[in-house]
């Protein structure tokens, strides 16, 4: 059966790691050196916001946050409209973003 946009596929695919406690899911992501860095303040839950990523079980997404600081690029206007957001939330959902995201190498015609 093909794997396609489940959590199982994507982290077998990418060599990113899940680590259950209770009923989230914390991401762990595969650096160049090999060694594990835990995104502590992500969390899939299946039964809170359809299982999207989530900065530390709020209902508040990775993606919301990725499109905040795109919106807001002054960091002390983002606190104010999202005082929960601390600064380890924004870089980790940053990183996270980044992450999951395949570089592709894409070879232009001659002109």
């Amino acid at each position: 059966m093909p794997c396609i946009g489940s959590i199982a596929c994507k982290a077998k695919n990418a060599s990113r790691l899940f680590d259950r406690s209770g009923d989230r899911l914390t991401y762990t992501s595969r650096n160049r050196d090999t060694m594990n860095t835990p995104f502590d303040r992500i969390t899939i839950d299946p039964e809170q916001m359809n299982g999207q990523p989530c900065i530390r079980g709020m209902r508040l997404t990775v993606r919301r946050v990725v499109e905040a600081v795109a919106l807001y690029p002054d960091r002390a206007e983002l606190k104010r409209e999202y005082p929960e957001l601390e600064d380890d939330d924004i870089r980790q959902a940053l990183e996270y973003a980044a992450e999951s995201l395949d570089d592709q190498i894409v070879s232009l015609g001659a002109a």
